[in-house]
This record gives C-alpha cells, sequence and structure tokens, in this order.
C-alpha cells in the first residue's frame, strides 16, 4: 500500500457503510511499536517501513495525540488552520484507521500497551465484568454513581503491561504531558481546562528529556467540546485553533531547546475521529419498541447490567432465552449491525487472539449504529443528549492521521 493513499485503504477495509480495522497493518494500535523502533527498541508490531521512510538516526520522538481530531477533522480544518498545512508541507500524512471500538479507553490502553482490545479487554468506555460483579468506566475507574469499584482493582481493568518498563529497559527515557498524573513516566500536569498551562508542562518535559527519548502530550479539548457542541460547531473550531496554537508553541520550543545530536520526529496523531449523531434521534433502549431493561442480566444485588460499551458500540448482556428476539427486534427496527458474540470472535472485529477477559467482558450482542448513539434512557442527558460520538464503524470515526516531519523540515 503506497504511503498516502487513502483510497486504497478505504476500499479495502470497505464493509457496505462501515469501515473496518485494519490491524494487519495500518492501525494505529501499530504507533507504539514504530516509535519504539525508531528509538532502537522492540515491544511490538510496527507500521509498514512507508510510514517512516526516510527518517534516520532518530533520538527523540514526540507524538501529540489530539483526542478526536480524526482525518475527517484534519481534512476539515485544514484550510482553516495553517499549522496543519504547515505540517504536511513539511512532512507526511500516513491515513491509519483506529482499533474497534475507536474509543478512548480502549485506544489509549492500546496505545500503552501495544495490545489490541481483543487482548486487553476493554471493551469501551464502560465494562461490565461478571467475574467481578462490576460495572464502571475505564476512564475514570469509578461506578456511575461515583463511587470507587470494590470488587476490582484497578491494575486488572486492563489485561495489559504499560510498554514503558520495557523502554526504560532500552534506555529510551519517556515523558509524559497530560493533564492526569501518569505513574508509569516521567509525569508533567496541566490543566486541561486551561491550555494556557500546557506549554509550561511540555517545557519541562522537552527540557527535562535525555535522548534516547519519547515525549507523549495528551490533549483531549477537540473531543470534550466535539460531544458537548459537534464538530460543525463554532466552539469546535475554537477549540481546534487553540489547540494546534498550543501544538505549534511547543515545536517551536523543542526547537529551541533540542541540541543537533540526532533528529527529532514529531508526530500528530488520533485514537478516534468523530461524527455529529442527533440527540433528537438517538436511540433509547429503555423506550417502546424495544423495553429491554426486563432482557438484561443483573448484577447478583438485582441491578440490571445497562452500561457496556458506548452508545456507538453497546455491549448487551442479556437473559440466554431473550437473545434471538432481541437480536431480531433490534435487527428490524435499527440501522445497525448487530453482531452475535460468536460472530464477534469469528470476525476478530476487535483484534485477533481474545483473552479470557475479553471474552467475559464481551457482549451477547454488540450494537453498531450507523450514524446515531444507542443507549439507555437512565443516561439521557449525558449520553443520548451528546452531538458528536464516536466508538462505532463510521469511516469518520475509524480514519486517523498519523502525520510525521522532522523537527528540522518545521523549524
Amino acid at each position: 500500500m503506497q504511503l498516502s493513499d487513502l483510497s486504497a485503504l478505504r476500499k479495502r477495509q470497505q464493509d457496505g457503510d462501515y469501515l473496518l480495522p485494519a490491524y494487519e497493518d495500518w492501525c494505529f494500535s501499530r504507533v507504539p511499536g514504530t516509535i519504539a523502533d525508531l528509538l532502537g527498541a522492540d515491544i511490538g508490531p510496527r507500521l509498514p517501513d512507508a510510514a517512516t521512510d526516510g527518517y534516520g538516526d532518530v533520538s527523540r520522538v514526540v507524538v501529540f495525540l489530539v483526542d478526536g481530531f480524526g482525518l475527517a477533522q484534519w481534512d476539515g480544518e485544514r484550510e482553516r488552520v495553517p499549522f496543519l498545512r504547515r505540517f504536511e508541507r513539511a512532512g507526511t500524512v500516513t491515513p491509519l484507521t483506529s482499533v474497534y471500538p475507536s474509543e478512548t479507553a480502549a485506544a489509549l490502553n492500546t496505545f500503552h500497551s501495544a495490545t489490541l482490545p481483543a487482548e486487553h479487554g476493554v471493551i469501551g468506555w464502560n465494562v461490565y465484568d461478571p467475574d467481578a460483579d462490576e460495572m464502571f468506566e475505564a476512564l475514570p475507574f469509578i461506578r456511575k454513581d461515583g463511587s470507587e469499584p470494590e470488587r476490582i482493582d484497578f491494575e486488572d481493568v486492563a489485561n495489559a503491561e504499560s510498554i514503558y518498563p520495557e523502554l526504560s529497559a532500552a534506555g529510551v527515557e519517556t515523558h509524559h504531558v497530560t493533564p492526569f498524573p501518569s505513574e508509569s513516566t516521567v509525569p508533567h500536569t496541566y490543566d486541561p481546562e486551561d491550555l494556557s498551562t500546557f506549554l509550561d508542562a511540555f517545557a519541562e518535559a522537552a527540557e527535562g528529556a535525555t535522548d534516547p527519548s519519547y515525549i507523549f502530550a495528551y490533549l483531549p479539548q477537540t473531543d470534550a467540546i466535539g460531544h458537548a457542541e459537534g464538530v460543525d460547531s463554532d466552539a469546535y473550531r475554537e477549540t481546534a485553533d487553540e489547540t494546534f496554537a498550543r501544538v505549534s508553541g511547543a515545536i517551536d520550543m523543542l526547537a529551541e531547546t533540542t541540541d543537533d545530536d540526532g533528529e527529532t520526529l514529531v508526530c500528530i496523531t488520533a485514537d478516534h475521529g468523530l461524527i455529529d449523531t442527533d440527540p433528537d434521534r438517538n436511540v433509547d433502549l429503555s423506550a417502546p419498541p424495544f423495553d429491554l431493561v426486563s432482557d438484561l442480566k443483573t448484577l447478583t444485588d438485582g441491578t440490571p447490567i445497562r452500561f457496556a460499551g458506548s452508545p456507538r458500540n453497546v455491549h448487551l448482556h442479556l437473559e440466554p432465552e431473550r437473545i434471538d428476539e432481541v437480536h431480531d427486534t433490534l435487527t428490524a427496527e435499527l440501522d445497525a449491525r448487530v453482531f452475535r458474540k460468536q460472530e464477534v470472535l469469528d470476525s476478530d472485529l476487535f483484534g485477533p487472539n481474545p483473552s479470557a477477559t475479553f471474552e467475559r467482558r464481551l457482549g451477547d450482542l454488540v450494537v453498531v449504529h450507523q450514524d446515531l448513539g444507542v443507549w439507555f434512557g437512565d443516561e439521557e442527558e449525558a449520553e443520548l443528549g451528546l452531538v458528536a460520538m464516536h466508538g462505532g464503524l463510521h469511516p469518520d470515526e475509524m480514519l486517523v492521521p498519523f502525520a510525521t516531519a522532522t523537527l528540522d523540515s518545521l523549524r
């Protein structure tokens, strides 16, 4: 596949109106292995060589992960945001698919472990683990009532190990610039509500890193405002403007603080893209014609298992005798793919080599709507009322950029 051949990737991965993950080559899941390989470490599968052709003697890799800024968002904003055009002139934008689900909780666990969702077992933002008899949000690690789960430890949310001890053993120093503390690397935190604090945290990382080094910077602001206002909104555009102004400032800062002993590679990517849904039409599974709550399995205390996956990646844990009828009703009433559990496993939708953790958390049915949110009315405002969403298989959710350029070319 040619480096920038988006049409070939789309054609190969297209399945009707849906786009499937390209786990075998051009997938976001292979970015961490690629970064490690550039720095002389081996921690997992990498992207094809064409993704990094021409980059040699790399001593520092800097990754800006802009949450929710998929390839459709890059293309939509590039004429308006000068920095994006500057980056294109200096380097290359390679199209990748996200993992399934195209959700932050699943994708970031992949990014930090170099394992696929089928392996690490984080099936979406919301997880039901029958062994622990718990429903919880994977990010953050809380129940719906705000309390911390009592029957599962945070360390057991993902069935995977962090890549950072391996990078450290290979002599690579890692720094994280994030709006939350990081325990597995050198942390540099900033206020997510005030992007002006990002540059100070990034400067601390850039000045403190000893090469070979890897600096990871996470910016979730575009995703957050997209959920609330939609990607086709002034608020989204203003947030994108500010985000890339900060990224541009961070690159300028790198140029001032980086020595010339080795090449610095700058990368911009995203965990997923976004699509605008319609809150007036998003589907409430608690209401007619579905009324699904009574069909659900329950926790041992009798609580129905409503929350697993997300509105674009719904996992239904059903009473066994109700699976067939619910499947038929959803298939008839929704413009959606309704996968049975065995279909998911046979298709490697979440990746090959499923772990026991993944298999027990996987729903009896997985519902992927073409362009709407599907959830339970208990969270009507928090979830069904969102505008932009992600998690499904729409091409605008699934396609993400992997933009690369040397620091010298960006100066």
